[in-house]
């Protein structure tokens, strides 16, 4: 059983919707046995853990580190992912915690997409301890790719990070890859910066994450 995980935190552009519309994706991509949850502050959110610390915008996710808050293995989309095909193997890679590539720099991760089959919960332990301090420091030296999470993920863990995209390949970037049509073997879009799924009107964005009769309210994959 391996566990589909987001984050909403309230006070950015996203809502409930968008964490359910990550579940119904999942849903519909998954074959195997799986359940959601979505760490939130939102009381509605769907499959609710709540947020333990009230960390702001992307610092959030550093929670998925956290010892104990889930059950490994889980999957972690952000909120503007697309996912459009199937994705069993992405779940079975054999590594104890992988991330995607960075779209802009293959010499950086990004966040957007993680797998936990063992938790770093070294990351949680160390921004946990100060997290003022290493979102000012990360602020001030940020650049396109070394930035927020990810930066702080990345050196937490000496900078050594299995990639996922290196074993699956149907992780593309919509800016890099997708803005004239999808790859043949397209299972996850990542919508890093701008645009976000809401603002393209491709046909296949329409599919699979425009389309509100795939939403799912209140079933649980199993």
């Amino acid at each position: 059983m391996v566990t589909i995980a987001c984050v909403l935190r309230s006070g950015g552009g996203y809502d409930c919707s968008w964490a359910e519309k990550i579940k119904a994706m999942a849903a519909r991509n998954l074959t195997i046995p799986h359940k959601f949850a979505c760490l939130s502050d939102l009381k509605d959110a769907p499959d609710r853990i709540p947020l333990p610390h009230n960390w702001v915008g992307w610092w959030a996710k550093l929670a998925l580190f956290a010892p104990d808050l889930i059950e490994p293995p889980y999957l972690y989309f952000d909120l503007d992912t697309v996912i459009c095909g199937n994705f069993d193997k992405l779940t079975q890679i054999p590594v104890d915690f992988g991330m995607c590539r960075n779209f802009n720099n293959p010499e950086m991760v990004n966040s957007s997409v993680m797998l936990f089959n063992k938790v770093p919960t070294q990351v949680y332990e160390k921004f946990a301890k100060q997290p003022d301090a290493y979102i000012h420091h990360y602020n001030r030296i940020a650049n396109e790719t070394y930035v927020g999470d990810q930066a702080f993920i990345w050196d937490a863990l000496h900078r050594k990070v299995d990639l996922l995209t290196d074993s699956f390949k149907g992780i593309y970037s919509y800016k890099r890859h997708c803005t004239r049509r999808l790859p043949l073997d397209t299972a996850i879009v990542c919508f890093h910066g701008h645009p976000k799924p809401l603002h393209v009107s491709d046909e296949w964005v329409k599919e699979h994450w425009h389309d509100d009769k795939h939403v799912c309210k209140k079933t649980v994959s199993s």
